[in-house]
């Protein structure tokens, strides 16, 4: 009897007890969900909802990483005020910015845009993309790098532009 209490009070020694544990490697995600729909809300209101093929979630960063990404804005009357779709997208919920990369388009009520990466600022309602873009309004449709709009896309501001579209002599400004 004595030789299996010694026996289990030499198995819980002090060494098992002060463990050091290692420091979590933040480079590796929370949470990695596949084939997800999240739901993003700011206090009652529904600001978007992300669909995509494959999410991680680094909580402490407030970072989300999807692959095969479908993100849908929506006003405060819960009326759809934008799409982005991509292949990845980053959302920094921390900095309230949006980055979506690859095969990457956003479509509004105001048009749409297609390119390979697009910065969205939505603290200043900011879109950017610098690669070679094209922007669709209203039938038109213009084509150039460097470009500078909002969500609604009512301006457009671009670098080396071409353009398609039927367009009113009264119009011109020459």
């Amino acid at each position: 009897m004595m030789t299996i209490f010694t026996i289990l009070l030499g198995g819980c020694g002090q060494s098992m007890l002060d463990n050091d544990t290692p420091i979590m490697d933040r480079s590796q995600p929370n949470e990695i969900s596949y084939n997800i729909r999240l739901s993003e809300f700011k206090g009652d209101h529904l600001d978007y909802i992300i669909e995509a093929q494959k999410m991680e979630r680094f909580t402490d960063r407030r970072l989300l990483y999807g692959y095969g990404v479908t993100l849908t804005s929506y006003d405060r009357n819960r009326q759809v005020s934008s799409v982005i779709k991509a292949d990845t997208t980053i959302v920094d919920d921390a900095r309230n910015i949006i980055f979506a990369n690859g095969k990457a388009s956003f479509t509004s009520p105001g048009g749409g845009l297609r390119t390979s990466r697009i910065a969205w600022d939505r603290n200043v309602d900011e879109i950017t993309a610098v690669d070679r873009v094209e922007l669709t309004r209203e039938g038109s449709i213009l084509w150039g790098q460097n470009l500078r709009t909002n969500s609604k896309l009512s301006f457009a501001e671009m670098e080396a532009v071409s353009a398609e579209g039927i367009v009113d002599e009264k119009d011109l400004d020459w």
